[in-house]
């Protein structure tokens, strides 16, 4: 199966799968720096043609923050309308053994931070998302069915 790039998507709809990792109030976000910008996102990427959400995810945090993580419950769906991209994003809520992360850079990624879930407005949050997420973690939705690959 032929691996799907980040250009292929221009023009069409991305499907990514992103992780809401929380400890002791705060939240685990990316950096990401592209066009001359700099904003904060939740960790993960996009799914591969033929990958379930849940594997992509697992895969993208451990390559982005040598994380390995247990995804749980899908929290929030939200879509990013761009000029250039359409991005539905999953938001699964994700475990990790241990809260230490190693930053792996990239073209885009710079930085990773664990954020207090109360200052998330004070942060540029990409999509604005930051009082959806908050109420997600707080009291996580119980009438959510995710039924992955079936």
């Amino acid at each position: 199966m032929e691996k799907a790039s980040k250009e292929n998507h221009v023009g069409k709809i991305a499907v990514r799968a992103a992780g809401v990792l929380v400890t002791d109030g705060r939240i685990l976000l990316v950096n990401h720096r592209k066009h001359g910008r700099s904003y904060w996102v939740l960790p993960g990427g996009h799914a591969d043609f033929g990958e379930p959400l849940r594997d992509a995810l697992v895969r993208e945090i451990k390559e982005e923050l040598s994380l390995d993580v247990t995804v749980g419950p899908l929290l929030l769906v939200h879509e990013f309308l761009a000029e250039d991209v359409h991005v539905v994003n999953h938001a699964f809520r994700v475990e990790t053994k241990s809260a230490e992360f190693r930053v792996k850079p990239d073209k885009v990624l710079k930085d990773a931070r664990w954020i207090p879930l109360d200052e998330l407005d004070a942060v540029e949050l990409l999509p604005p998302i930051a009082r959806e997420l908050r109420k997600a973690v707080e009291n996580p939705p119980t009438n959510t069915l995710y039924l992955g690959a079936v």
